[in-house]
């Protein structure tokens, strides 16, 4: 049983926590169809008092004595002095009703919503992301803002976490709302739970000050379980079984989707060339590493263009496209050409005003999703829809773009030459004057569950970055319209892929989706467009098909994918969104200015204290989906029915990863997955 409060503690007063832990007991007594519930108290973060911290030890043994007085296990997290530390630091805690210290994290990021502390953190040290086993779950821990960054959740989805606590003090300020979207990400990216503890007030010099309530738990899919006032606690129902239900479904394992090996060589290059100093002791510290810090970004990732427009505006474009049959004597290149001249002429209609300088089309937009009526796409079928550099495609959108003064980013399968009969699921950048800037080849894409047999850069990684390099990856645009990238529908619910093109500098990503609107999963996708925007400081155009076509010539549509096209602010907050399907024009508003003062602002720049030295050596080849599983013969595609993501997930349950549902489905989901293909 899991118990959150919202009570403030002090370990300099064992009365109070040893009142609070008992009356804790009691009401899970109540609420428990046990007689002696296993019973996890998490408490919300203890920052520093007036008279100081005390010392690790004596704050630990605090702790214990609540814990083993009342048989309750207790977590949270507190500011003390380690042994041999040059200053207090927060380190959170889980304490066995035994008096067993289960877990101990120090925390990584510094206190960006306090405003900088008197304090140290873990920064730039490998962290072991240890996670404990209690009676019902595996609970880890991330400590305040270190929640908000999301390789710091993986890393602990890695080593089997159920239940993420986050014991913190909230304030209310224009990140609020989008912190809280955070939490939820995690979940969904981790299939995890996310327990959040939050004091309802704090003592400020003998004020009582009242904070925003924020103590909650949040499932990977559903409504949270929240506080609706000052109780003190929040019992929420924790359904393990489904969650491991969850975990052990292909479609829905993220843990084991996400390219690990992709990103990992990239963050294992940062943690080489790391030459980051020390984290500050001091306020005083902070502040200075922050102006460090800042200057660096400016240098290194910051535009260079001399050239800026500081606000401009976007046009969205949602489509409904004529489908390209997988079977037939339809001619591919007559539909493509269709859609294009179509979709372009309405574009066009709206764009001929001085302030457009930005046009973002969705996914599928040329050639329909296929594989209507459960016909399997091959690469074959694939091939006859690719194009490559110097087809007219490009010359046709290169003299669109001149025409209406914009830049222009569209997706469609592409073929290159150094890897032929390899189909990438592609994004491109054109710019105002007709050329071809730059190709994002999709990282995360259907291609695991062998439903889209279209080539990863992961599926060929050794041979893709021997032949393009690790940037090509994440390629990113210096224009005077600001640093844009490109990224396509799935990308969007895997951070890293984000945090990748981030990493370049990217302040605009041109997000081509086409986004099945189903139940299950929906508001995670939408959640995770948010999430991505405000955790890396970038607006976030997610231009959405608006509808199917049952057949290529068939006027009847189905609404399978409902469009929804949106555009998301640098903040997380939602600017505009189409509010259904079919095609619409979705006009939007870019302000750059606006984007680099929030990225100069320490506190809410959180990339600013991103460094891939924490969590590098967890993203190992042996985590997340294979690569290279597709070097060989590039017709025999080895994902056909979701062999390969069975097999991780197989290997997660035998390697203690995952906790196998009590109820062993592995036979029934294999018999389910291939239902479905």
């Amino acid at each position: 049983m899991l118990i959150l409060t919202q009570s403030a503690w002090s370990p300099g007063d064992a009365q109070g926590l040893d009142a609070l832990t008992a009356a804790a007991k009691r009401e899970a007594t109540r609420q428990s169809s046990f007689a002696e519930p296993d019973a996890l108290l998490l408490l919300p973060h203890a920052p520093m008092g007036s008279a100081g911290a005390l010392s690790e030890s004596d704050t630990m043994a605090v702790v214990k004595s609540a814990a083993t007085s009342n048989g309750v296990n207790l977590a949270g997290s507190a500011v003390m002095t380690a042994e041999g530390a040059s200053a207090p630091q927060t380190i959170g805690f889980v304490v066995a009703s035994s008096g067993d210290i289960l877990l101990r994290t120090p925390k990584i990021s510094p206190d960006l919503i306090e405003g900088f502390t008197e304090t140290t953190s873990a920064m730039g040290q490998p962290a072991d992301f240890p996670v404990a086993k209690l009676s019902f779950a595996k609970v880890g821990m991330l400590c305040g803002e270190d929640i908000h960054f999301p390789q710091y959740g993986r890393a602990l989805a890695f080593h089997g976490v159920e239940i993420i606590l986050n014991p913190c003090v909230e304030r209310s300020d224009q990140q609020f709302d989008h912190r809280v979207m955070s939490r939820f990400g995690r979940a969904s990216e981790s299939v995890a739970y996310v327990a959040v503890a939050s004091p309802a007030e704090m003592d400020d010099c003998g004020i009582k000050v009242k904070l925003p309530s924020a103590t909650a738990l949040y499932p990977w899919e559903r409504e949270a379980t929240a506080v609706r006032g000052d109780e003190t606690f929040v019992i929420p129902d924790l359904d393990m079984q489904l969650l491991r239900r969850r975990r052990v479904t292909p479609q829905g394992s993220f843990p084991a989707i996400v390219r690990a090996d992709v990103y990992g060589r990239g963050y294992a290059e940062a943690k080489a060339k790391n030459t980051l100093p020390a984290a500050p002791t001091t306020r005083e510290g902070w502040l200075k590493e922050a102006e460090r810090r800042l200057a660096y970004e400016a240098e290194i990732r910051g535009p260079k263009n001399p050239k800026t427009e500081h606000q401009y505006d976007c046009m969205l474009v949602q489509t409904v496209a004529r489908l390209i049959p997988i079977g037939g004597n339809a001619d591919p290149r007559e539909i493509i050409r269709k859609n294009l001249d179509e979709h372009l002429t309405s574009a066009g209609s709206r764009l001929s005003v001085p302030t457009m300088r930005l046009c973002v089309f969705p996914e599928f937009w040329l050639t329909g999703p296929g594989g209507i009526g459960g016909v399997q796409r091959t690469v074959q079928n694939l091939e006859r829809m690719a194009i490559s550099e110097g087809d007219e495609v490009f010359d046709i959108i290169g003299r669109f773009a001149q025409e209406y003064n914009v830049y222009v980013a569209f997706q469609n399968f592409e073929v290159h030459p150094k890897l032929p009969s390899r189909v990438f699921n592609s994004a491109f950048l054109i710019d105002d004057q007709g050329n071809h800037v730059h190709t994002y080849r999709k990282n995360q894409c259907a291609d695991v569950w062998g439903l889209l047999p279209d080539t990863t850069p992961g599926s060929v990684l050794d041979e893709y970055l021997d032949l393009f390099g690790y940037d090509a990856l994440f390629p990113v645009a210096d224009t005077p319209i600001g640093k844009l990238a490109n990224m396509v529908c799935f990308d969007n619910m895997s951070p890293e892929v984000a945090g990748g093109l981030r990493r370049q500098g990217a302040e605009v990503i041109l997000h081509s989706t086409s986004e099945p609107h189903g139940g299950e999963g929906r508001r995670a996708w939408d959640n995770a467009r948010r999430t991505r925007a405000m955790e890396n400081c970038t607006y976030m155009l997610s231009a959405m098909d608006g509808g199917e076509y049952k057949s290529h010539d068939s006027e009847h549509m189905t609404f399978f994918r409902r469009g929804h096209t949106r555009l998301v602010n640098f903040d997380g907050s939602l600017q505009g969104t189409v509010d259904g399907p079919g095609p619409v024009l979705l006009r939007a508003h870019i302000d750059l200015g606006a984007l680099r003062r929030a990225r100069a602002n320490p506190r809410t720049n959180f990339q600013l204290w991103n460094d891939p030295t924490v969590y590098a050596d967890h993203y190992s080849p042996d985590m997340g989906f294979p690569s290279n599983m597709w070097a060989g013969d590039p017709y025999d595609n080895p994902y056909t029915g979701a062999k390969a993501m069975i097999e991780r997930i197989e290997s997660y349950v035998e390697q203690g990863i995952y906790t196998p549902p009590a109820e062993q489905l592995s036979t029934e989901t294999k018999s389910r997955t291939s239902d479905i293909m």
